[in-house]
């Protein structure tokens, strides 16, 4: 304990931080997901249940559940950015990173289908909260179908990045009892959920105009894994809606896909939503930013992870 503590001490870390579990990297620290569990205070989680009920009270006869789970209004940032000053402290995640957050409620039989987060318009390093029950994610590669399951602690923070974050599909399957979860990432418009300014050549947009712009790149599919099976091909071949593992070793839909090539699709979309006036913002910033990253990532991108090995 003294050793932990002197440790924590020399790493500047919170106080807070001691009493949280052992960090843990379910499938290996290259993988991009590490868990901190019973991470969260008395005070962080009454302050989170607070903001939460609060928005889902006043907003209760327009919220409408989206993909099998209650997709909240932002929550008022006096919920949690002490919450999220002590993660950046812990070194969690590093400075002034985070500035957008979305807010999720699971009733029972509550679930999220498989998805890719934007990878256009959000950063790498991903932070969720846990709150209210255990969870159970399942993690899909997007060309091969390698499929691996993690239980998401109550009370517990995790962090997705690199692979974790850009190659596989993730979705959590229905949940058994109520349970909150509250999105921290990094946007580079000053969007619905930002907190916090926007250092990007799109950032000083009012929010209003933010919106339109991630309308338009929306209906373009700009930044999203461009894949949809219907639900007559699932019941033809007998598969549920979290059955992606197998549709992804069946179709093999994206076996020629990478990041790199995503890219060049988004940056010929984005040419022609110019060329006919639909967008009046230059991204090629933007382009040339992801191109290096996405370079400098490859070789991590390209592994698979055995979650026994």
């Amino acid at each position: 304990m003294f050793k932990k503590l002197a440790d924590n001490f020399i790493k500047g870390r919170s106080l807070k931080y001691l009493l949280a579990g052992e960090p843990y990297s379910p499938f290996g620290e290259d993988f991009g997901m590490t868990i901190v569990p019973n991470y969260l205070s008395d005070d962080e989680m009454l302050s989170l249940r607070r903001g939460y009920v609060d928005v889902y009270t006043r907003n209760s006869a327009s919220i409408r559940v989206s993909d099998g789970r209650f997709q909240l209004p932002p929550i008022p940032p006096s919920s949690f950015m002490g919450l999220v000053e002590r993660m950046e402290q812990d070194q969690i995640v590093p400075k002034n990173w985070l500035n957008n957050q979305t807010a999720n409620l699971y009733e029972p039989g509550d679930f999220i289908r498989a998805h890719i987060d934007n990878l256009f318009v959000y950063d790498d390093i991903f932070v969720i909260v846990c709150l209210g029950s255990n969870a159970l994610m399942r993690l899909v590669h997007v060309q091969n179908g390698e499929e691996i399951d993690v239980v998401l602690p109550n009370n517990s923070v995790y962090v997705l990045s690199g692979p974790a974050r850009y190659v596989y599909f993730h979705m959590v399957l229905p949940v058994e009892t109520q349970r909150f979860s509250l999105v921290f990432r990094r946007s580079i418009l000053n969007s619905d959920g930002g907190f916090r300014p926007v250092t990007t050549p799109v950032g000083d947009l009012m929010p209003y105009r933010s919106t339109q712009i991630l309308n338009t790149l929306y209906s373009k599919q700009i930044g999203g894994v461009r894949v949809s099976i219907n639900d007559d091909f699932l019941e033809n071949e007998s598969l549920g809606a979290f059955d992606t593992s197998q549709w992804v070793k069946r179709l093999h839909p994206l076996k020629d896909w990478s990041l790199l090539r995503q890219l060049d699709e988004d940056e010929a979309r984005l040419h022609e939503l110019r060329d006919k006036k639909f967008l009046d913002v230059d991204f090629d910033w933007r382009i040339k930013e992801l191109r290096e990253y996405y370079k400098a990532m490859e070789a991590t991108l390209n592994k698979t992870y055995d979650p026994f090995n």
